[in-house]
């Protein structure tokens, strides 16, 4: 059976069985615990994925004299897709209204979300120290500048570096065939953690929100099928159900984790093996793609703002909602590291440009891991359209452009 048949008979048979467990069942702890423990060996897995891989990638792009030009294509690309994403948001939250007749009532203040200053940002590039470094969690930004200087270091040895870079290649080769292990297994994962989450009664949540969530779920299809697939098809030609189809697997780990960051392996796998790009161009983008690709929270913080703004009876006028368009596109800049993509623009929005209360964003938190969920599906497929692009655009692709991984 293909990989993406068990991805998705693993998320229905989820829901279905979910759906008729009680949240009180003792069933429930071990479907959380198995789920968990997937997701946990693939955010294990993301390090030496990115860091290995893309030190071979550099070492391959300074070595050909491509690798400021890859950079700058693929941030090129990466803020077009996120200046489309929050377009559209803003668009369909005009249209569609999903804000009005929401009853603002005395809400609690939220927890302030912290959203890093620009010194901070660029300083958090530059690790203190090696343990500071390979401790978890660190933003992608830091794995890639450490990634280029060990490339660089391997560069300047010449043949004095050919040891350590042999190990390097060893090292790479083991993560992917430890990942596609993990992969192979990871049906299960998808159906007990899926299973978990329904028999929780998280549907039940949605409903008061329904407009909200149905409002972004159409930016995002919009974004996917019409902007991305459209964009990979009239550069490098490739059929967008093709590109669909190739990506199917990492869009539903991403949209069951909810996390960017946990979906990057199965994002590696697809990219490379359904869809023939060179691991040695393509991982680079990928692991810039995870810092920097946000059109799917882009869409979902501009139909965000839309409602709460809606819900507090405020009719924006058109240079407001260009300049919304404008404050989204740099406030995702400076996300890397940060889970809370949408709900952290949107709090930076409010507070900043439409000077509304704190209690605004509350509406949504409610309902945050669902918006999470859409987005995190959104922002791979940016990711894996851009990787492919510029793979295509290297002359680094395969004569088979689709075949299944696994």
């Amino acid at each position: 059976m293909k990989f993406w048949i068990k991805m998705i008979a693993g998320l229905i048979m989820g829901i279905i069985v979910g759906t008729y467990i009680d949240p009180g069942s003792i069933s429930l702890e071990p479907m959380r615990i198995t789920g968990v423990m997937f997701f946990k060996l693939l955010n294990f897995a993301v390090f030496p994925l990115l860091f290995v891989t893309s030190v071979r990638n550099m070492l391959y792009l300074r070595s050909n004299k491509r690798l400021f030009l890859v950079l700058l294509k693929s941030l090129g690309y990466f803020i077009l897709l996120t200046v489309t994403g929050s377009a559209i948001g803003v668009v369909l939250g005009g249209l569609l209204q999903p804000g009005v007749g929401i009853n603002i009532k005395a809400l609690e203040s939220p927890a302030v979300i912290q959203y890093p200053e620009t010194t901070a940002y660029i300083l958090k590039v530059v690790p203190e120290s090696v343990i500071g470094f390979l401790k978890p969690g660190n933003a992608v930004l830091a794995v890639l500048f450490v990634s280029f200087l060990v490339a660089m270091g391997l560069i300047l040895a010449k043949e004095d570096g050919d040891d350590f870079h042999a190990v390097l290649i060893s090292i790479d080769r083991t993560f992917h065939r430890l990942n596609r292990m993990i992969l192979e297994f990871l049906p299960i994962g998808i159906f007990t953690y899926v299973g978990y989450t329904m028999g929780m009664g998280t549907f039940a949540n949605i409903m008061p929100y329904l407009k909200l969530v149905l409002t972004i779920i159409a930016g995002s299809f919009i974004q996917i099928f019409i902007i991305q697939a459209l964009l990979v098809f009239f550069i490098s030609k490739l059929s967008p159900f093709k590109f669909i189809h190739a990506v199917l697997p990492a869009c539903i780990l991403a949209y069951v984790s909810g996390n960017r960051y946990t979906a990057y392996p199965a994002l590696v796998e697809t990219v490379e093996n359904n869809m023939g790009a060179d691991r040695e161009v393509f991982t680079f983008v990928a692991g810039l793609g995870t810092a920097l690709s946000f059109s799917g929270s882009a869409i979902a913080a501009g139909v965000s703002i839309l409602f709460v703004a809606q819900a507090y009876g405020l009719d924006l006028s058109i240079y407001l909602r260009i300049l919304i368009v404008f404050f989204i596109t740099l406030a995702t800049l400076k996300l890397d590291g940060i889970k809370d993509g949408s709900i952290v623009v949107l709090s930076i929005i409010m507070a900043q440009v439409l000077k509304l209360p704190a209690e605004g964003y509350a509406l949504v938190l409610a309902i945050a891991g669902v918006i999470y969920q859409i987005e995190s599906v959104t922002n791979i497929t940016g990711t894996a359209a851009v990787s492919y692009i510029i793979a295509n655009s290297e002359d680094a692709v395969s004569n088979v452009l689709v075949k299944d991984f696994i």
